[in-house]
């Protein structure tokens, strides 16, 4: 079974307009990187709360916000966001 990925249909030029009739946020990829576990965790909706195999960071906010939780600083934001988001 194929889970729906938000970014499939919507992707980075994709404006603000049609992607909040389909309630989607600012970002495009809610990502972050342990630096312990060298694992990349990715958030995909707004409660997906996601934590790295060793415990010391969780990711959540899908496309709506950028949420981190850790244990130390050592991890790294690799969130991108949609074009339009800079825009004024």
């Amino acid at each position: 079974m194929n889970e729906y990925c938000y970014q499939d249909e919507f992707p980075t030029e994709s404006s603000m307009e049609s992607r909040r009739k389909k309630d989607i946020g600012d970002i495009y990829l809610n990502q972050a990187k342990c630096l312990r576990c060298n694992q990349m965790i990715v958030s995909m909706s707004d409660h997906d709360f996601v934590t790295c195999s060793c415990g010391n960071l969780s990711c959540d906010g899908g496309s709506w916000y950028a949420k981190r939780s850790y244990k130390t600083n050592l991890w790294e934001e690799c969130s991108i966001y949609y074009t339009d988001r800079y825009k004024l």
